[in-house]
């Protein structure tokens, strides 16, 4: 790491910190199955809404600490966030929309593999 990075590093970090509490804070209004589900829905789609906002706001601006801290907040609120920056900005159509539509399938998958190969033998049955 160079030192000429470290106020865009360190404005990503804080960023991130604070978007992260905010989202678990949300998921701490109620204790429910139900409420995480609806509040990560929210939470994702209110955290795109406002990245989308900002970066477009930003853009051609020379503010590189701002858009990390940005950027930062909104990937820490919501890590869905950066999945769709990436397959809306991404040049190779098709590549972008192989991307969007097989990482939730593919992450959904792995996600019950991770959870199944680690499961105790005596829970599987």
């Amino acid at each position: 790491m160079t030192t000429d990075r470290l106020p865009s590093l360190s404005a990503t970090a804080l960023g991130g910190a604070v978007g992260a509490v905010a989202r678990f804070q949300i998921w701490q209004v109620r204790d429910s199955s139900r409420w995480l589900m609806a509040s990560t829905f929210a939470v994702n789609v209110v955290g795109c809404l406002l990245l989308g906002a900002a970066l477009g706001y930003l853009s051609g601006s020379r503010a590189p600490v701002l858009r990390a801290g940005v950027l930062g907040l909104a990937c820490g609120f919501t890590t869905f966030g950066f999945y769709a920056l990436h397959g809306v900005t991404y040049d190779a159509a098709w590549h972008s929309v192989l991307y969007i539509v097989t990482t939730p399938v593919l992450s959904v998958v792995a996600l019950a593999v991770g959870a199944l190969i680690t499961r105790p033998v005596a829970a599987r049955r």
